[in-house]
């Protein structure tokens, strides 16, 4: 019996022995196991494989067509088609051109209508289908809509001409400014307004020419009025007068109240006005009112560089004969000495050093810059204008830049804007300067008037609202008159781009505030990336943007 039993124990063994074994050995056989599960797996992933590769390809395809319709769109835009049918043309032939297809897709719809001011796009694909009929395959779409702006530009270009300028800055600014202009030429012929474009130029230094040389031959001193003098000039230099008080640099005896024509004087030596200019007496130097003569502080004062003493002095061109007893600065304002035919002395002479440019004795020693061009659709002109500008001169940047607003503003002395709020008209200066400023003591001319003149006049004429001989105390006053200038220029919507070039001193926060936003602001550390800052200025201007 107990062997039976063991008997049957060992079978039983033996039995679960080999089904252990068996099943270990099917476990050791993947082939057949594996075949199967990789069939059946093929069978289930690969529709679903090829789906997401047609995903893949939609959404590849997707934005590639949204790019070319984008690219179409703009470039119908920038047609001179007025007409949805004109538009259309352009745009199909710009999305053709720029649409890459892959092999199966195909173009099915595309459109490009005018909507008002916009150009609006619309473009269908059908794509390849790596799984058709197992997943549903929807055409690509895609919409674009531009704005296609209306505005006419009216921009001043205001160029630093200052004597720091000479050289290799100011060839180079000759080449970025003229390239520039070519640009907005170019970006303008795609409108379809009537006198899309119009450039004003505005040289400055330490004044501003407002006009080209004006003969005084014909000048009658009785009304004032001659051929070529603007109603808006005051010879007698009104504003200096302050009741009794004569802060004009000419008097006709001491402690005498009678002003003095400058037109005359200039005309009784044999000399002809330059066409430079003072700048207006404080508040209205930085306003752009038009000129009253009812208002002597809105008046416009030639510039008239007084003849100075005979001894320790810079432009000396007539002699102070009959004027012994009298101290310097009396020599100088004396009239009398300019009742004679012709000037003493002409040539040429310096200031303290050859950065301030040349200078030719006489009244209009320092006005030799380019005349101011007012507005106008000729860019022939303008570009004439850049070419032929010179370096002289301290540097003024309010007066540059109240001048760059009157060649935009509606009222005078220009006239050319366009009144303010005119539909699709945007007025644009673009300000630039190499050059913080300046009205410095100079080394010579002792008491008599602490500075050079120019469009400031002299230091003790008060005109900047200081007499101090602290340099930096100066250039602090005329710093905020141009910050003050800046938010009045911008207060009328006025679009203000700054360009400060190789400035190694002093902050550039006044000219970056100064920008009617920071990236309108151009901080040049080379003037040979000066081109580049302006073509980037171009490219900001450009009058179309991609609404959608």
């Amino acid at each position: 019996m107990r062997a039976k039993l063991d008997q049957d124990e060992t079978r039983a063994m033996d039995w679960r022995v080999r089904l252990l074994r068996r099943c270990v050995a099917g476990a050791r056989d993947e082939s057949g196991a594996a075949a199967v599960f990789f069939a059946v797996s093929l069978i289930l992933l690969a529709p679903l494989m090829l789906g997401m590769f047609d995903i893949y390809l939609a959404s590849t395809q997707r934005n590639n067509l949204q790019d070319a319709l984008d690219a179409a769109a703009l470039f119908a835009a920038r047609s001179t088609g007025t007409t949805s049918g004109a538009v259309d043309a352009v745009g199909d032939a710009a999305l053709t051109a720029n649409l890459v297809l892959p092999a199966g897709a195909t173009l099915v719809a595309s459109n490009f209508t005018l909507v008002g001011d916009k150009v609006v796009g619309y473009a269908e694909v059908t794509p390849p289908a790596l799984a058709p009929g197992v997943w549903n395959h929807t055409n690509v779409k895609a919409n674009a809509e531009v704005v296609r702006s209306l505005d006419r530009l009216e921009i001043a270009l205001v160029l630093d001409n200052t004597g720091s300028m000479q050289g290799t800055k100011l060839a180079t600014l000759k080449d970025a400014a003229a390239a520039l202009v070519d640009k907005l030429v170019e970006a303008s012929a795609r409108s379809v307004q009537t006198d899309p474009l119009k450039i004003a130029l505005v040289p400055f230094s330490t004044t501003v020419r407002v006009q080209g040389t004006t003969a005084l031959t014909s000048y009658n001193p009785t009304n004032r009025t001659g051929p070529g003098i603007p109603t808006w000039i005051d010879p007698l230099g009104s504003a200096h007068w302050a009741g009794s008080t004569n802060n004009d640099i000419f008097e006709v005896s001491s402690g005498s109240t009678t002003k003095t024509d400058r037109f005359t004087m200039m005309k009784n030596i044999g000399q002809s006005w330059g066409g430079c200019v003072e700048q207006r007496r404080q508040p209205y130097d930085i306003r752009e009112d038009a000129a009253s003569s009812a208002t002597p502080a809105s008046m416009f004062i030639p510039y008239f560089w007084p003849d100075e003493p005979d001894s320790n002095h810079y432009n000396n061109y007539m002699n102070d004969g009959g004027a012994s007893g009298l101290t310097a600065r009396q020599k100088q304002r004396r009239t009398a000495k300019y009742a004679g035919g012709s000037m003493a002395r002409s040539g040429a002479f310096s200031l303290d050093g050859s950065g301030y440019g040349a200078y030719s004795l006489g009244p209009n020693a320092g006005c030799t810059l380019q005349p101011v061009i007012p507005l106008t659709t000729s860019s022939a002109s303008i570009k004439t204008g850049i070419t032929n500008m010179t370096a002289v001169g301290e540097t003024n940047i309010p007066l540059g830049l109240v001048w760059g607003w009157h060649a935009v503003a509606p009222s005078g002395p220009l006239t050319g804007g366009s009144p303010y709020g005119t539909a699709h008209v945007r007025k644009i200066i673009i300000l630039m300067t190499d050059g913080n400023n300046t009205m410095n003591n100079p080394s010579r001319s002792g008491e008599s008037n602490g500075s050079f003149y120019g469009g400031l006049g002299y230091i003790w004429q008060n005109m900047l609202g200081t007499t101090s001989s602290d340099g930096n105390v100066r250039a602090d006053a005329i710093d905020a008159r141009l910050t003050q200038l800046c938010t009045a220029v911008k207060a009328r919507d006025i679009v203000v781009y700054t360009v400060r070039v190789e400035v190694n001193s002093g902050s550039s926060s006044l000219l970056q505030n100064c920008a009617s936003t920071p990236d309108k602001f151009y901080d040049v550390q080379d003037v040979d990336d000066l081109q580049a800052a302006f073509d980037a200025i171009a490219g900001s201007i450009d009058n179309l943007r991609l609404a959608k």
